[in-house]
């Protein structure tokens, strides 16, 4: 007996909350992200948000009690933007696999072929933007890559977060703030010739050159990612110490992603994950052709989508009604996803290169 569209819909509705959180638990920096309370959800196309360089006050010293108090704020503060970036993922179901289909097992092995494949496939192209800034048709999204840029609203080409150089070197604009034109809007950075000489050195180095920063209020920073030669190489150098952290308690109801993906080490207050979809070859700096760290403070992180009402999808990798196609026996399933993210303290991140050097 053929089974109808409305029951792959209604089996996919049921399913999909489980899906549609598992793209935040899909990759750890977005994890960390919503674990810490820093994603929400917006009505308004844009992002703006304040940034303070530094200590917002001043303080009086009291001697006889007739002093007058510093008030007010330092007037360093400036306003940063961010876009989020607007993506439909479609995918056709034939209807004549929905024919020959026959009982709850052909519908499960059909969900398995088309709509979890297709969300899968979706978020492994944001993961790879994330990364490296050139994921396929999402280039538009976000990316930690500072060799490359990305284009959220068709505005102009927007900075990837971390660039590759010395912070009194760093000159691009970056949610829209140039480099260096308030104090501290630079990401930590450090280069390593040999892993074996001193990569654990420069790691430790950026590490606590980006924790310093506000580790009296917020922690350290919390996410670490590398590309597959680096990982190696920390893993080999620490062979006597190192502790493996695997975070399958973590995974949540409706999660198919395995907890294999979310192995990592313990780095002082971070976790360091090899990172599948970065790769080294393609990177444009010659330091980071050697091999590249990315170190993240998840509470100087902020992601929000965008979309939600009766006349508008939400972002969060949502399913429109599956309906089929004119002219054509086809059923389109369409999933959407209207994020962004920024920084709120470029700072507390930083970049190590040439980890991969034996």
């Amino acid at each position: 007996m053929a089974v109808s569209n409305d029951v792959l819909v209604t089996a996919l509705q049921e399913l999909l909350p489980g899906y549609t959180e598992s793209w935040t638990l899909f990759h750890p920096a977005f994890d960390a992200l919503v674990t810490k309370g820093n994603k929400r959800r917006v009505d308004h196309p844009f992002i703006e948000f304040v940034v303070l360089p530094e200590g917002p006050g001043s303080v009086t010293s009291i001697i006889n009690g007739d002093e007058h108090i510093n008030g007010g704020r330092r007037q360093s503060a400036v306003k940063g933007s961010a876009y989020a970036a607007t993506m439909v993922y479609a995918f056709d179901v034939p209807g004549e696999d929905l024919r020959m289909a026959n009982g709850p097992a052909d519908v499960a092995e059909l969900i398995k072929k088309y709509p979890e494949a297709g969300l899968m496939d979706f978020q492994e192209r944001i993961a790879r933007q994330l990364v490296m800034g050139d994921g396929a048709q999402v280039g538009q999204f976000f990316t930690l890559n500072g060799d490359t840029t990305y284009n959220p609203k068709a505005t102009g080409a927007q900075q990837g977060m971390l660039e590759f150089v010395a912070p009194t070197s760093q000159t691009s604009t970056r949610f829209g703030i140039v480099s260096n034109s308030i104090t501290n809007w630079h990401n930590q950075y450090a280069h390593t010739t040999s892993m074996g000489a001193d990569g654990l050195k420069q790691i430790r180095k950026a590490y606590w050159d980006a924790s310093q920063q506000g580790a009296g209020a917020e922690g350290p920073v919390d996410i670490m990612l590398a590309d597959r030669d680096s990982y190696d190489n920390i893993v080999d150098e620490l062979t006597d110490f190192v502790q493996f952290v695997r975070r399958d308690a973590d995974v949540k109801a409706g999660d198919p992603v395995p907890y294999r993906l979310r192995e990592g080490i313990a780095m002082h207050g971070a976790i360091l994950y090899p990172e599948p979809q970065m790769d080294r070859s393609l990177f444009v700096t010659p330091e980071a052709l050697e091999g590249v760290i990315y170190g993240l403070h998840s509470d100087a992180l902020k992601m929000f989508t965008q979309g939600s009402g009766p006349k508008t999808t939400g972002g969060d990798f949502e399913m429109r009604d599956v309906g089929r196609l004119p002219y054509q026996e086809l059923f389109r399933t369409e999933f959407v996803l209207s994020a962004g993210v920024y920084a709120t303290d470029l700072r507390r991140n930083f970049a190590v290169t040439g980890c991969a050097n034996p």
